[in-house]
Parts: C-alpha cells; structure tokens; sequence
C-alpha cells in the first residue's frame, strides 16, 4: 500500500532526471565518438565542420533539436500520467 502511494509521487524526478540525462548522453555523443574515432553521427558532425559542409551540419542540428523537443514531449506526457493535479488543458 505505501509502495503505490510512494511510487507516484518519486516517479515524477525520476522522469525529470531521466529526461535530461538522456539529452545529455545525446549531446556528449559527438564528444565520445571524436575522442575515440568511433563512426557514427558525431564524426560525421566533426567530419562535416571541418571541411565546411553547412547542408550536413544544418541536417544534424535539426534532428537533434527534434530529437530534444520530442523527448520533453513525452517528460510532460509522462508528468499528465503520474500526476493528475497536471492538466494539459489549462485551468478548469
């Protein structure tokens, strides 16, 4: 009984958290690929601002802003789900 009372209400930082680090772990992937010459996006991202390829630096930083903005989507999603004072509505 205490573990469903308490479980709602630690989820909801647990999420928060989550969702940043996830973001994170995202972010530092170009970092983590440079320094130890593993293929991937972030090489490319390297690859492609060293010699001034703008439509491949563009094309990333587009999808990783999507990528970032549909993560918080779902946080909030999530937020409505664990805890029902949030309201995707407004104020009624």
């Amino acid at each position: 009984m205490l573990g469903v009372h308490l479980l709602k209400n630690i989820l909801i930082p647990i999420v928060t958290i989550g969702g940043l680090e996830y973001g994170q772990v995202i972010a530092f992937a170009v970092v983590t690929e440079t320094v130890f010459s593993w293929p991937g996006m972030g090489k490319l991202l390297i690859d492609s601002i060293i010699t001034l390829d703008r439509p491949v630096v563009v094309a990333y930083l587009m999808l990783t802003v999507l990528f970032l903005a549909m993560l918080n989507l779902v946080v909030d999603i999530l937020y409505t789900l664990l805890d029902p004072r949030v309201r995707l509505g407004g104020q009624t």
